[in-house]
């Protein structure tokens, strides 16, 4: 059987260890960080943490791993994460540690959440990013550290502020990732599947907002208006409607008539718009079907075409190559968003949608 020292590297992961003189013994739990002195100063307990039985780095050589709370995605890049704080920390290990121990479990948080396939590429792209903040940190200095004769303030200035746009790089490719993988992950789902936990979370909200509303009505509910709930209900159901989900408006309709049907007062009479809905609903997916039956519409320009997309309710702008950074932020303040589905920039198909394109493209359209 394979075995692992516990080392510096891995053992802000490790959970269980045992002693390497006694491999087959029962192994005790590893606390990293334990007990606490002060800022970067800490002590490592092994067994019963009221115990207070220290570990020290120096003795990690005669203990083995014995289970641990993820892979080391990072433990490679240790070495790196230290000498990026040489010129900046006076504990550079120290602060090493908590970079690879604090992004370490959000990339296993993050790889749980998503399918298998998608997992190596997200890694290594996560790995990418992280090197690149680690790289531009290690370019940053500290008057404290390095001594203040001969300081190149406006260089560090400069180095600083570099370290600063790499962790917002970082950050948001990590926000725009997961909402990609998030959408495939949804997109692949079963219609059968996405109707039921779509009719779920509505089910929820309509039961909570149902239940306050009867507690105000019963006075075990204070402090809150009533008619701000009602609207709010309403509000929210609408947006179904509008939308032309016949199934979640009925569904809806039905449970709530089941609640009005269980209390003394309404939760919402039937002289509400809301009941309303189910037609409403109604007139909206025929306007869709009209609307998805026609014929896509094409208009050619320098570089590219609009299509208008009635199926999608889109109106789309494909270029013949990637626009550059200016036409990009353009259609970006515009309302278009781009679309890897469908390869291009598109926002809902209406009359103001039209004129953005025209006024972007400088069409008549």
């Amino acid at each position: 059987m394979e075995t692992t020292l516990l080392t510096r590297e891995n053992a802000h992961r490790v959970t269980m260890v045992r002693r390497k003189d006694t491999p087959e013994s029962e192994p005790v739990a590893f606390h990293f960080r334990g007990k606490r002195y002060g800022y970067c100063s800490y002590a490592h307990l092994v067994g019963e943490p009221a115990k207070e039985e220290i570990l020290a780095p120096s003795n990690f050589k005669d203990w083995l791993v014995a289970e641990v709370a993820h892979p080391g995605y990072l433990d490679e890049y240790f070495k790196q994460a230290c000498d990026s704080y040489n010129l900046t920390s006076f504990s550079p290990a120290e602060r090493a540690e908590t970079d690879i121990a604090s992004h370490e479990k959000e990339l296993h948080e993050d790889l749980q959440s998503m399918p298998e396939e998608q997992r190596e590429r997200y890694t290594e792209n996560y790995k990418r990013y992280f090197l690149a903040m680690i790289a531009a940190n290690g370019r940053c200095a500290s008057a404290m550290i390095t001594g203040p004769a001969r300081f190149n303030t406006a260089r560090n200035e400069k180095a600083c502020n570099s370290y600063a746009k790499s962790v917002t790089a970082f950050k948001e490719w990590r926000e725009r990732a997961l909402e990609a993988i998030r959408k495939a992950v949804e997109a692949a789902k079963p219609e059968e599947q996405r109707d039921m936990e779509e009719w779920k979370k509505v089910k929820h909200f309509i039961d909570d907002a149902a239940s306050t509303i009867h507690g105000i009505d019963t006075g075990t509910e204070r402090g809150y208006s009533r008619s701000l709930f009602v609207s709010n209900l309403a509000g929210r159901i609408s947006t179904y409607a509008n939308h032309g989900n016949v199934e979640i408006i009925d569904r809806a309709i039905a449970h709530l008539r089941e609640w009005n049907s269980k209390v003394k007062k309404p939760i919402v009479t039937e002289r509400h718009s809301i009941f309303k809905y189910p037609e409403l609903a109604r007139k909206v997916r025929e306007k869709q079907q009209e609307r998805a039956n026609r014929e896509n519409r094409e208009i050619p320009f320098d570089g590219g075409k609009v299509v208008y997309n009635f199926e999608e309710d889109r109106l789309q702008i494909l270029f013949n190559k990637i626009p550059d950074a200016e036409m990009r932020t353009t259609l970006k303040r515009n309302a278009f968003k781009w679309s890897p589905r469908n390869q291009a920039w598109q926002r809902q198909l209406t009359r103001n949608a039209e004129y953005a394109a025209g006024q972007v493209l400088k069409l008549s359209i």
